[in-house]
């Protein structure tokens, strides 16, 4: 999972089905932070629901580029891909990505 200027890059290891792969609705993101304290750990907070607007497979399958209407920086992103599945229809070995975007890079 790489950060771009409007959203975020996702290689895989295996080519995924472009069908699922490029459909919007196969994945789900968020993005948070937590609360900084004097104590280990801390609750999220500032959680932010972006919208994905688009899902383009690359020719050989095996990356997608996701645009987003928002990134927050300085959050984690969280990202589900739970209706992608691979070439052969399988689903991904591990659907959750996580993101801290300490910088949104330049176009």
């Amino acid at each position: 999972m790489h950060a771009r200027a409007d959203g975020f890059e996702l290689i895989f290891t295996e080519a995924v089905d472009p069908a699922t792969a490029g459909q919007i609705s196969s994945y789900k993101a968020r993005a948070f932070t937590y609360a900084y304290q004097s104590a280990y750990g801390g609750p999220e907070i500032a959680d932010v629901i972006p919208k994905i607007t688009g899902a383009v497979v690359a020719p050989d399958g095996k990356s997608v580029r996701l645009t987003f209407d928002v990134l927050t920086k300085g959050h984690i992103h969280e990202l589900h891909l739970d209706g992608v599945r691979s070439a052969t229809g399988v689903p991904i070995l591990h659907p959750v990505g996580y993101y801290t975007l300490n910088e949104i890079p330049a176009a």
